[in-house]
C-alpha cells in the first residue's frame, strides 16, 4: 500500500512499503532473538539484572545476530581457548634444568570426562564465556560426595540472587527460562545455592560461577567485545542500506512536476481536489515504479508561463543514478577490524581481510595462530580450567595431576612439498617431535 508524505508546500514524496509487525506472539521459551529487551524486569524483583533493564545479553545477543561476523569472532576466540581439548600431565624434575611437564594419562580422569561428557560441557562453557565473559556451572555430587555431573547454564537463564541482609558475598544464583521477557513468573523460578570453595562438598547441587573480574563489576562481567558496540552498528547498516539500495534504488529515480492548477476541476471542493490528486499520483506513482519500491518519486507543482498560459501537461524526468560505494566496502573492513581487536582475535585469523594477502603465507599464519594461542588466550583457559581443579580436589584425584589444553598446530614439519629441493632430514622435527610444544 502507498502512502504519501508531505515534505513542504506543492512538494510530496511517494511511499510504498509493507507495515510494521504489530506484535510478535510465542508460545513456551521464547527464542532469545525474539525477545523484547527488559520486558520482564521490575525493580522489585529478588534477582541483580544484568543491564539497567535486565537487557545487556538480549541487546548484545540481536547485536551479534545483525552482525554478518560477530558470532563468527565469538566462535573464532571460543575454538582458540579450546584447541584440541583438555589433557593431563605431571612435572618431570631433572636437576640443573626447569620442570618439563609431559603429558601423562590418568585413568580416573578419562573415566570421569566420559561420564559427565566434558569435552563438549568444555565447548559450552567456552563459547559462553566467550559472549558475556561469565559462565555459570552446576555441580552435582553423588550419594559418596564425588562430582558426577557437570552441566553448562545459559547465562540468559542464570542471575545471581540480591543479597540478603548481611550478606557479604553471592550466595546463590536463580534459575529461569524466561528472564528479561514478557513470559518472565517468578513461579517458575529454581534457587541453587553457590559453589562453596571453603567446603566444595558442602550442597549436592551447586552453580559455580566463572568470571574475568572487571572493575566495578561486583555481580557479572562482561567481555570486551561489548564494547565494540559502536563500531559494531556501523557495519551492521552497511549491508541493510545496500539490500535496501538494491530493491528500492538508491536514490529518487524520477521528479514529476504537475501544474499546480492541475486538479482545479469545475464543481470540485478542495477535499475532493485533495482526493483526486491523491488518487491520480499514487497510480502515477506505481506504473512508474512498483509497490516494492519506497519513497522513490518526487512530485512538485509548477506555475502557468510568462505568457499566461499553463505549461502543458505533466513533466517526467528521470534521474541520474551515479553510485560508488568504495567507501562504504573501506568503513565496512575498518569496522570489522575494530571489532576483531574488541573481541581479542587477530583479523588473519577469524577471516577479515586487511586490504593485503588474508594472513600472508602459511608461516605468518601459524605464527599468528600461536601468538593467539600463547598471549590472547592464557587467562581464559586458567579461568576455565578452574573446573578441572575443583574436581580433583572433590574427587581425590592424584596430587601430581595437573591440566592444560593442547594447541591446535597448523604445520606438520615433517612434510617436504615435492621438488622443492629440501633434504628431508634436514634437522625438521617430526610431528611426533612436536607435541610436547604444542601443549601450553
Amino acid at each position: 500500500m502507498s502512502t504519501f508524505r508531505k515534505l513542504g508546500a506543492g512538494v510530496y514524496a511517494l511511499s510504498f512499503g509493507s507495515k510494521k509487525e504489530a506484535a510478535l506472539v510465542t508460545f513456551g521459551e521464547a527464542d532469545v532473538s525474539a525477545h523484547v529487551a527488559g520486558a520482564g524486569y521490575k525493580s522489585r524483583s529478588e534477582y541483580v539484572p544484568w543491564g539497567a533493564k535486565d537487557d545487556q545479553l538480549v541487546k548484545m545477543h540481536k547485536l551479534a545476530s545483525d552482525s554478518p561476523n560477530k558470532w563468527r569472532l565469538i566462535k573464532t576466540r571460543r575454538d582458540f581457548t579450546v584447541g584440541l581439548g583438555v589433557y593431563t600431565h605431571a612435572g618431570k624434575e631433572i636437576k640443573g634444568q626447569p620442570t618439563r611437564y609431559e603429558p601423562v594419562i590418568f585413568p580416573e580422569f578419562q573415566a570421569w570426562k566420559d561420564l559427565v561428557n566434558w569435552d563438549l560441557e568444555f565447548v559450552s562453557m567456552a563459547l559462553q564465556y566467550g559472549f558475556s565473559a561469565n559462565a555459570f556451572v552446576v555441580l552435582t555430587l553423588d550419594t559418596s560426595k564425588k562430582l558426577a555431573d557437570v552441566e553448562v547454564l545459559d547465562a540468559f537463564k542464570c542471575r545471581v540472587r540480591k543479597l540478603k541482609a548481611g550478606e557479604l558475598k553471592k550466595s546463590a544464583f536463580l534459575v529461569n527460562p524466561n528472564f528479561g521477557t514478557k513470559a518472565y513468573k517468578a513461579s517458575d523460578t529454581k534457587v541453587y545455592p553457590a559453589f562453596d570453595p571453603k567446603d566444595p562438598t558442602k550442597y549436592p547441587v551447586s552453580i559455580l560461577q566463572l568470571m574475568d573480574l572487571m572493575p566495578g563489576q561486583d555481580y557479572y562481567s562482561f567481555p570486551e567485545w561489548w564494547s565494540t558496540e559502536a563500531w559494531a552498528k556501523v557495519a551492521n547498516k552497511i549491508p541493510k542500506f545496500h539490500d535496501s539500495g538494491l530493491d528500492n534504488g538508491y536514490n529518487l529515480k524520477y521528479h514529476i512536476s504537475v501544474p499546480d492548477d492541475y486538479f482545479d476541476k469545475e464543481g470540485l471542493t478542495q477535499d475532493e481536489k485533495d482526493k483526486l490528486m491523491e488518487e491520480t499520483l499514487q497510480k502515477m506513482g506505481e506504473s512508474l515504479e512498483g509497490t516494492d519500491n519506497a519513497e522513490k518519486t518526487l512530485f512538485t507543482f509548477h506555475q502557468r508561463g510568462l505568457s499566461g498560459q499553463p505549461v502543458g501537461g505533466v513533466i517526467i524526468t528521470p534521474l541520474k543514478n551515479p553510485m560508488s560505494d568504495d567507501a562504504y566496502v573501506g568503513l565496512f573492513n575498518t569496522a570489522n577490524v575494530a571489532q576483531a581487536s574488541g573481541h581479542g582475535v587477530l583479523p588473519a585469523l577469524a577471516g577479515i581481510d586487511t586490504g593485503g594477502k588474508l594472513g600472508g603465507s602459511g608461516k605468518e599464519l601459524e605464527a599468528a595462530a600461536n601468538y593467539q594461542q600463547g598471549f590472547l588466550t592464557y587467562v581464559d583457559r586458567l579461568i576455565l580450567l578452574q573446573v578441572l581443579r575443583i574436581a580433583k580436589r572433590i574427587n581425590g584425584w592424584p596430587e601430581e595431576m595437573d591440566f592444560d589444553i593442547r594447541n591446535i598446530s597448523l604445520y606438520t614439519y615433517d612434510v617436504t612439498p615435492s621438488g622443492s629441493g629440501q633434504n628431508p632430514n634436514s634437522g625438521k622435527k617430526s610431528t611426533d617431535e612436536n607435541d610436547e610444544e604444542d601443549a601450553v
